[in-house]
């Protein structure tokens, strides 16, 4: 399906414009409009390592590997992960409310969370 998300792990940010940026996936140099990616990508800024979440069209478009995104497996452990992340950045925020900090986390935590969410449920959601 067109739509179905391909997330990579380990993705570098090398140059950032108005327009997109230009990543490292494994040994492939892509540049990526800024309306491509979707929830789940943590790379924001030059010089930033991490998870890249594209819409397949695009991977299939650019001729990028599909075989180093992530597994079904390692999507259920990222969502487990970012699920007791947000439970453990509630129940510090509940300790400490007026912590800017720890609010500032919970907001993270919870950003993790939906991303992974929505990661998870369109693999669900699409047929294997």
């Amino acid at each position: 399906m067109p739509e179905t998300p391909i997330v990579y792990q380990d993705v570098e940010l090398l140059e950032q414009d108005g327009l997109g940026f230009t990543c490292r996936i494994g040994n492939e140099r892509v540049f990526v409009g800024k309306y491509v990616p979707l929830a789940g990508t943590t790379i924001r800024a030059r010089g930033d390592r991490g998870r890249l979440a594209l819409p397949r069209w695009f991977v299939e478009q650019q001729g990028l590997p599909l075989d180093h995104h992530l597994s079904d497996h390692e999507v259920d452990n990222w969502f487990a992960t970012a699920r007791a992340n947000a439970a453990t950045a509630q129940e510090h925020v509940e300790r400490r409310p007026e912590d800017p900090a720890a609010k500032a986390a919970l907001d993270r935590a919870m950003v993790e969370l939906s991303a992974a969410m929505v990661v998870r449920a369109r693999r669900q959601g699409s047929p294997r």
